[in-house]
This record gives structure tokens, C-alpha cells and sequence, in this order.
């Protein structure tokens, strides 16, 4: 097996253990956002059909989240920081962090396929 196909099977076996990061995630999501913050996950890990280079989607929804993409985006990274920096999420951990208001959400979640709630 090449060294290639050794790191692709490592990450890929990393990603599995999502739920062991989802708590990192839910209270850093909550302290940026507000405690009102509901997560969710989606894509492939809700699906079960993560790949070696998937990344796990996590959609955060709450009444705070701001109207501009730009300032979505930049809590969005704020909140992967914090979930760094003070809750245990490995740096270089795959995450995709999507941010909407409830009603936005109501109508989004009919394009995902599975969804789960995580606390």
C-alpha cells in the first residue's frame, strides 16, 4: 500500500469518529450564537456515506444569525476557533460549518437528506 493510500485510510477512519468532536462543535456553536443555537449534522456522515475525503457538515441554526454571507462566514470561523481552541476539535479536523435562521432552515432541510440533531 503506498503512502497515499495509507494517509487516505487514516483520515477516513478518522472521520468516523465524528460524534467523538460533535460536543466540541455544539458548545462552541452555543457560545458564539447564542445557548438558543440548535445543530444538526448532514451530507454524508448523517447519510453514512462518508468517504476518505468527505467533511462533516454541521448546519447551525439560530435567531441570531446574521443577514450578510460575509458575516455568516465570519462566525462561522469563529466558532471552528473556539471549538479549537477551548473545546478539543483537532485543528486539522474536516468540518464544513453552515449557519441559518430557523424559517431558512424550515426550507433548506427539504434539499438534505438525513439530518440528525446533536447536543
Amino acid at each position: 500500500m503506498s503512502q497515499e493510500d495509507k494517509y487516505m485510510v487514516r483520515r477516513y477512519r478518522r472521520l468516523l469518529r465524528w460524534r467523538r468532536y460533535v460536543g466540541s462543535i455544539v458548545k462552541a456553536a452555543k457560545e458564539v450564537l447564542g445557548p438558543d443555537t440548535r445543530v444538526y449534522v448532514v451530507g454524508g456522515a448523517a447519510e453514512g456515506r462518508l468517504t476518505a475525503l468527505s467533511d462533516i457538515d454541521f448546519v447551525l441554526v439560530t435567531p441570531n444569525a446574521p443577514q450578510s454571507l460575509r458575516d455568516r462566514v465570519r462566525l462561522a470561523i469563529l466558532v471552528r476557533d473556539k471549538a479549537v481552541e477551548r473545546y478539543g476539535l483537532p485543528m486539522d479536523y474536516p468540518v464544513d460549518l453552515h449557519i441559518y435562521r430557523p424559517e431558512e432552515f424550515r426550507e433548506a432541510r427539504k434539499r438534505y437528506g438525513a439530518v440528525i440533531e446533536v447536543e
